[in-house]
């Protein structure tokens, strides 16, 4: 019997993620710090998904966490996150310590203290990072900066894959319709999140199936995002000068978002 641990398991991507494996024969831990999410995600499966409350930046209840998973995980996917959407000259350092906290640290902490467990399960480790982990939002650099730096922890580590026999995944998704989009939406998150069509959580959740299944080392979702950063950032000097242009092609679909699901209008 296989078992995995989900981090963000409350939410709309990690909820997905949990109900899929768990449909597959996995028991799942999922963690999350939203109690009543949690309790309406296990009552789906309630036989497979035991959810357990845990603030991953904590490191007694991570300790606590590890030593009731013991020696026994076979997958560990990172899908908490969180975005400051503060003008960085103004934010504090409370909301730069969390968003450097649950989106690198913690799943930095948590994937060493689980290391050795996933080393004798020759083990997998699946991330949701983001396409925002290889191109910089202006409006979000602790973001950026946690992303970025979280897809650096992994690759590193999927240079060992061989050596460790843990296998890495690391799926970069664009804009996902979630909650957190839509917080960014409305309280001056970056345009570039509107470029292509915000994907559907359940997309993102079978990406993450197929990576479970077949492992590959990144996914980009979509594909075409993925290839166009990469590109662009071969030459970071004249990418970074065209962003203001593309983030105002961007906007527009900006605002056809906020109006469907009524976040009023952007100001300028």
């Amino acid at each position: 019997m296989s078992r995995a641990i989900v981090t963000g398991a409350a939410g709309a991507i990690g909820s997905s993620i949990c109900r899929g494996l768990a449909s597959r024969g996995y028991d799942i831990v999922a963690i999350d710090v939203d109690d009543v999410g949690l309790a309406a995600l296990a009552d789906t499966s309630p036989s497979r998904i035991s959810p357990y409350r845990c603030d991953l930046t904590d490191p007694a209840e991570r300790n606590e966490l590890v030593a009731m998973v013991g020696a026994d995980c076979d997958l560990l996917v990172h899908v908490a996150g969180v975005v400051v959407t503060t003008p960085f000259e103004m934010v504090s350092d409370a909301e730069v310590d969390r968003e450097l906290g649950v989106n690198l640290l913690a799943p930095v902490h948590l994937t060493r203290a689980l290391y050795p467990t996933l080393q004798r399960s020759r083990g997998h480790i699946v991330a949701i990072v983001s396409i925002g982990g290889m191109l910089p939002l202006g409006e979000s650099p602790g973001y950026s900066a946690s992303k970025f730096g979280l897809r650096g922890f992994l690759l590193a580590l999927a240079a060992r894959s061989r050596e460790t026999g843990v296998r890495v995944s690391i799926v970069n998704p664009g804009s996902v319709d979630t909650p957190m989009l839509r917080h960014e939406a409305s309280s001056g998150g970056s345009p570039l999140n509107f470029l292509s069509t915000p994907l559907r959580p359940q997309q993102v959740a079978d990406r993450v199936f197929r990576v479970v299944e077949r492992p590959r080392v990144e996914t980009n979702m979509p594909r075409s995002d993925g290839w166009m950063v990469k590109t662009g950032m071969l030459v970071p000097g004249p990418t970074l000068g065209a962003l203001p242009w593309i983030a105002r092609l961007a906007r527009r679909n900006l605002e056809r978002y906020r109006a469907r699901h009524g976040l009023g209008s952007s100001v300028d």
